[in-house]
């Protein structure tokens, strides 16, 4: 039987987990702060409203599935389904690629558009509540640097072909 620390009960460093927890507590704060005030008042679900969010940064040339896969870091099953879903809605469609007819690109209707719209000002406002009264422009800088070099690193560790198998 292994014997267990009072320090470090299971061996788990606390050093090590710290940051991991404080990420995945924000996360999950502010992913409820945003579905109580901004996703609540909207008839579209959290993954519909950031399906249409991304595609209105897009603009009217639309992405790619293949790209919303990797931006929204779902599997291309689990994104068509989403896009199929926002498609019979009236939200999105599929167009030919202009830069390759064979593929298709996902746009905002207009109605999209209107949704984007309506939902945008709500969620300012709890980015603006819970970020950018928070900390300094320079802060905001530094934090999404630090975020996309563990999301590239996490991205790594995944492994070849998503196994899930960390990359050494």
């Amino acid at each position: 039987m292994r014997s267990v620390s009072s320090d470090h009960p299971t061996g788990l460093d606390p050093h090590v987990l710290r940051p991991s927890g404080a990420l995945l507590a924000t996360q999950i704060a502010l992913g409820a702060a945003i579905e109580r005030h901004a996703v609540v008042a909207s008839e579209h679900d959290a993954t519909t409203l950031d399906l249409l969010t991304r595609l209105g940064f897009a603009g009217g040339d639309g992405l790619r599935a293949a790209e919303l896969c990797h931006q929204l870091k779902l599997s291309p099953s689990h994104v068509s389904r989403m896009i199929d879903r926002a498609e019979a809605a009236g939200l999105v469609e599929r167009r030919p690629d202009p830069a390759d007819r064979r593929a298709k690109v996902v746009v905002l209707t207009d109605d999209g558009c209107r949704e984007v719209d309506r939902f945008a000002p709500r969620l300012h406002a709890v980015l603006d509540q819970t970020i950018h009264r928070v900390l300094t422009g320079e802060e905001i800088d530094r934090l999404v640097e630090y975020l996309e070099r563990i999301e590239a690193a996490a991205d790594t560790c995944a492994g070849p072909e998503g196994t899930g198998t960390p990359t050494t």
